[in-house]
């Protein structure tokens, strides 16, 4: 019942900025002790109260809603405090709310009365049909503006007793200014390849009138990019854009601000929404993510059963998208019979006093299980760090073997193992539960982690053996084994997997070499890994995979540009795989400069046909690559000019290299 973070940022950003503008016509928290400020109408008085918990998503207190005693009808909660509404067009409502719904639907709304309440007139309103947890941005309006002395209230119709709870956070209603461009922020990933990358961010209206342009600027490692933007987004709309001019983003981290400079071709009416700034960092490479679950739980734990079935469902249409480790607690009453002092250490570590409580990544979910849409937002974030791992049983003792590899210089983090029992059905409690999943039986370290600091492109390896018959452990072929890397202080989660099962480990190559042959290629050339048994290699070149699956140990790659390039080479074990090897060169190709000139190549940018005119050399062979450096098209030559028909090429760049009795020259070719 959580909604990403993304979705969270996303709206607390946006009442940052609402709020910076100087137009709040209304706001309340509920931050006091007691419900000040408002009075119930209408009966229901009983159903509302004042609550000290965050169950709407906001910060405690929030005003509750609840269902006893059964109350049908229409309830009111009143401001005391009047709005003015003098001189207002338009105007955006937004709040909080989470509603447990049992069966049929319930409605609530927001409206205004300029006669002391005897005519209430709905500003806002909308009928629920599901249980979640809500965020409302919506025009509010109605028939009051433009006037003075109003009456405010929430209200509730339908029957009580067809909801559990319903709970109310942070209402905010904001006026807008005719021309109003809210930056909600830059949308590039705070960690990105290296080398050219697009630039975007999102752009809210929060004005009356409707955004038909506006230009925009970028700045990073001291360059300004300006450009203008057309579009037609009407009043709360939001939008995604990206820059035309691209960024080449050397290794290391970016400072990256951006600006809105006018709206409509004028300035904007409020300038405090139209700055944003992102740190990113470019990697030599990037990887998958794979989130991280931890769940504290009990089998004494009555709420637990509901979430429990909850994530066994999640994970059942999830299989292979994330890392789960379940920590039995201690308490309510006599605890869970399979609680650890190392539950407890993890138990410390994110200070939790109460179960069901589910950490994503190192980020709190509260007592819900884990929604579809919260995974995919972390599947879409790539990550800096890649984990591979094995575990195979020697009698009752496990031996695990995990491989941590970064893209990033990283320090002061902590590796992580937990040796789990994928099904358990002995700890059998008192909340009615037969069967609990990923429940932690060991881990590596007492739970405190092993130290890890590790430069871009290295990896370190850890080996833990452990007699599993002094745990918990009911079945010893019923394991799992899973890995993750901390930031033991942010308790940032940077990426995880589950090590593969009952087998040997995934050794990395060892001793990788690149060279320069003299005629603009790469060799590239390892060793098989120490145990011997990769059924085959991938080749990365600048991150993008230039060999697959090939046998040998080597690989040539024609270079086709000088400068930065990294090699990354993965062992295979038929359907697993190995962290990968890294190493860099800054290559300098073979080009006689002074004689480049003598070739030339026209049109470029070309749709259909290119021509290539040798003035002073007599070419032999032509050879034409893709941007990856893979071979497209060889073509003899025997005369001094020649046609080259690019009609079936896809669009993008390709490196043209003109081998003549004077030596090598390449020219670069744009197909459009």
């Amino acid at each position: 019942m959580k909604k990403s973070l993304f979705l969270i940022l996303f709206f607390l950003t946006s009442l940052s900025m609402m709020s910076q503008n100087g137009n709040v016509i209304f706001q309340e928290s509920f931050d006091d002790d007691i419900l000040s400020g408002w009075s119930i109408t209408d009966g229901g008085a009983a159903n509302w109260s004042l609550g000290k918990t965050n169950n709407a998503g906001g910060l405690p207190n929030e005003l509750q809603l609840a269902w006893t005693p059964i109350f049908e009808g229409l309830t009111r909660v009143v401001s005391t405090t009047p709005i003015n509404l003098e001189g207002i067009v338009t105007a955006t409502l937004s709040f909080k709310h989470d509603v447990y719904v049992y069966e049929d639907c319930a409605t609530i709304g927001f409206a205004t009365s300029s006669d002391n309440g005897n005519t209430w007139n709905t500003a806002w309103s909308k009928t629920y049909y599901e249980s979640d947890e809500y965020i409302v941005e919506e025009a509010f309006n109605s028939p009051d503006f433009g006037k003075d002395n109003v009456m405010l209230c929430l209200y509730f119709e339908g029957s009580t007793y067809n909801i559990n709870f319903w709970y109310f956070d942070d209402i905010l209603i904001v006026s807008h200014n005719q021309v109003d461009a809210n930056l909600i922020g830059i949308n590039n990933q705070e960690y990105t390849l290296f080398g050219e990358n697009e630039i975007s961010f999102t752009l809210q209206n929060t004005g009356a009138n409707n955004i038909e342009t506006f230009t925009a600027s970028y700045t990073i490692d001291g360059e300004t990019v300006t450009e203008t933007f057309n579009t037609n987004l009407a009043t709360t709309e939001s939008e995604d854009f990206t820059f035309e001019t691209k960024h080449f983003f050397e290794l290391g981290s970016h400072q990256l601000s951006m600006e809105i400079t006018s709206v409509n071709g004028i300035s904007d009416e409020n300038q405090a929404n139209n700055d944003a700034e992102k740190e990113i960092v470019a990697a030599i490479g990037l990887t998958d993510k794979i989130p991280m679950i931890e769940h504290f739980s009990s089998s004494t734990c009555g709420p637990c059963v509901e979430v429990n079935a909850g994530m066994e469902a999640f994970t059942n249409e999830n299989e292979g998208k994330f890392t789960y480790t379940k920590y039995p607690m201690n308490w309510p009453g006599s605890g869970d019979p399979y609680y650890t002092s190392e539950a407890g250490i993890r138990k410390t570590f994110y200070d939790v006093s109460g179960v069901p409580k589910i950490f994503f990544d190192g980020i709190v979910d509260e007592s819900y299980a884990i929604e579809p849409e919260e995974l995919e937002a972390k599947l879409a974030t790539p990550s800096i760090v890649n984990i591979r791992g094995a575990f195979n049983m020697d009698g009752n003792t496990i031996n695990v073997t995990a491989d941590f590899m970064s893209y990033i210089d990283i320090d002061n983090m902590k590796a992580f193992i937990s040796v789990n029992e994928k099904t358990t059905t002995e700890n059998v409690g008192s909340n009615g539960e037969t069967e609990f999943h990923h429940i932690m039986m060991k881990m590596l370290e007492d739970a405190e982690g092993n130290d890890i600091s590790i430069s871009a492109g290295e990896y370190q390896s850890f080996e833990f053996s452990y007699d599993m018959s002094t745990t918990n452990v009911e079945e010893i072929s019923d394991l799992e084994v899973a890995l993750w890397l901390q930031d033991a202080e942010t308790k940032e989660i940077f990426n995880s997997r589950f090590a593969y099962e009952y087998t040997e480990h995934v050794y990395p190559i060892q001793n990788m070499k690149l060279e320069e042959d003299g005629n603009n290629n790469l060799i590239i050339s390892w060793d098989a890994p120490q145990n011997d048994n990769a059924s085959g290699y991938n080749v990365y070149i600048n991150n993008i995979l230039a060999a697959e699956n090939i046998s040998e140990l080597s690989y040539e790659h024609p270079l086709t540009e000088t400068g930065f390039h990294v090699v990354e080479i993965v062992a295979l074990y038929d359907d697993k795989t190995s962290v990968g090897v890294i190493e860099t060169i800054d290559a300098v190709l073979n080009i006689n400069e002074n004689a480049s000139g003598n070739i030339s190549i026209y049109p470029n940018p070309a749709k259909d046909v290119i021509k290539l005119s040798a003035i002073s050399c007599q070419p032999s062979v032509v050879r034409i690559y893709n941007c990856l450096g893979m071979l497209v098209e060889e073509i003899d030559v025997n005369s001094g000019e020649i046609e080259i028909n690019v009609s079936d090429y896809n669009s993008g760049i390709y490196f043209i290299d003109v081998e003549t009795s004077n030596g090598n020259f390449i020219k670069k070719m744009i197909v459009e």
